[in-house]
């Protein structure tokens, strides 16, 4: 047996914990349906659901998530770092273990919700959203566990909050979305065609559930020094572009470009200050690069840098795409071009910046001076600027404000340029 799995089952399992379940689990819908005025069998059908939910989603959730909070609390991650277990055993015997319980409880809740709902309607298709059920509490237990994981290396107190407010949010948006899908009778529009929503909305869930398993294998990996290709973070914003765009009423070349410049921005955000940008780290990429060492400069680049790339890939199909047929160009097309390359050359001063500050040698909080600076840049300095009155002025301060002219472009250029130029000047200062 998988030496994780047993331990995480020996330390959240016992015999009382499997008395105890089933005793209230079993009493509390006995209570539900002597209680119930009429139907009994719909109030306890509709009981179990939501203590089903509540048990894979959220007690479920909390156990993976607390699998890596756990060891990094008690000092007991690097003995697991040490141990002989390859990448996907750790994750499976994390996953799996810490949430038995949890799913010990919703396979009781099956046991009495399925009969009640066959009772009510027997030609009623409980499956599939039992189904659905557990492709939801898959979802967002390997997803705390990939976050968690991608939190541990940076350390200190947001490595101790966890993702928990953000997964929150996000399951508001997923229930909110999938009850909306579910309320189209014409089914659902994607790519042309027309699907069934509760067809559609299980196809979603398999292929977001296996994305974030794999990602939590790619981060236990990373985690435990197992040096890989960098794929997964730009193959996640292939897919996620596909499916997202595949949504609009009559997807397009500048949607997909849109939609897919967005996502490819947001990851690099979140991987780029979520790893450790260290100097000795990116010496060895740099040092692999210049032998032709690429394999090994490859495995050890971080994972925004691949979505950077993809941001400037996107912005090269928005300008593409502003070209009309025969080649002729609207105003607007021009416009919303020059703002596609302009906000990826913001992406690469920003990155430029956050790594600036990351290889200070006395900086102690790079995320948080980082931080500061996008605030200043960003919001005080052009609100300072715009009391001028000064167009040129403001676009050369938020190049996107001057939106309609070349200045944009030209000011998103300087600004990258100034931002490589400080980089390049902490690398030489910084060096040992």
């Amino acid at each position: 047996m998988n030496p994780e799995f047993r331990r995480q089952l020996w330390l959240h399992i016992s015999l009382n914990r499997l008395i105890l379940m089933p005793v209230l689990l079993l009493t509390g819908a006995l209570a539900v349906y002597l209680s119930a005025p009429h139907d009994a069998a719909v109030v306890l059908a509709i009981a179990s659901a939501t203590i089903f939910l509540l048990l894979v989603c959220a007690v479920g959730t909390s156990a993976a998530g607390a699998s890596v909070l756990d060891e990094m609390n008690e000092r007991t991650w690097d003995q697991q770092r040490m141990s002989a277990m390859q990448p996907w055993a750790m994750t499976w015997g994390k996953l799996a273990g810490s949430t038995a319980y949890a799913w010990y409880g919703a396979a009781i809740c099956l046991a009495v919700g399925v009969p009640s709902v066959l009772l009510t309607d027997p030609r009623a298709d409980v499956w599939v959203s039992v189904a659905a059920g557990i492709l939801f509490g898959l979802l967002f237990q390997s997803l705390i566990l990939a976050v968690n994981l991608q939190l541990a290396k940076v350390g200190g107190h947001v490595a101790k909050r966890g993702g928990f407010l953000g997964l929150f949010l996000l399951a508001l948006w997923v229930f909110g979305a999938s009850t909306a899908l579910l309320e189209q009778q014409s089914g659902v529009w994607w790519w042309h065609r027309t699907y069934s929503a509760i067809g559609f909305i299980l196809l979603s869930l398999t292929l977001f559930t296996t994305c974030a398993v794999v990602a939590a294998w790619r981060s236990m990996a990373e985690m435990l020094a197992v040096r890989q290709w960098p794929w997964g973070w730009p193959l996640l914003v292939v897919m996620s572009t596909v499916f997202f765009a595949g949504l609009g009423v009559s997807p397009t070349l500048t949607g997909v470009a849109s939609i897919g410049m967005v996502i490819s921005a947001v990851l690099t955000y979140f991987a780029l200050l979520t790893e450790p940008q260290t100097r000795p780290m990116w010496q060895r990429v740099v040092s692999a690069a210049a032998t032709r060492r690429w394999r090994a400069a490859l495995q050890q680049l971080p994972r925004w840098p691949t979505t950077l790339v993809l941001v400037f890939v996107f912005a090269a199909m928005f300008l593409f795409s502003s070209q009309g047929k025969g080649g002729a160009v609207g105003h607007w097309q021009i416009d919303f071009a020059q703002q596609a390359i302009c906000f990826a050359l913001l992406v690469l001063r920003d990155c430029a910046l956050a790594l600036f500050f990351a290889f200070s040698i006395k900086g102690r909080r790079p995320t948080l001076a980082f931080g500061v600076l996008m605030l200043v840049l960003y919001a005080l300095l052009p609100w300072m600027v715009s009391s001028f009155g000064s167009p040129v002025a403001l676009g050369l301060v938020l190049p996107p404000a001057a939106f309609g002219s070349n200045w944009a472009v030209l000011g998103a250029g300087l600004h990258a340029a100034v931002a490589c130029a400080l980089l390049y000047w902490r690398w030489q200062q910084s060096r040992p």
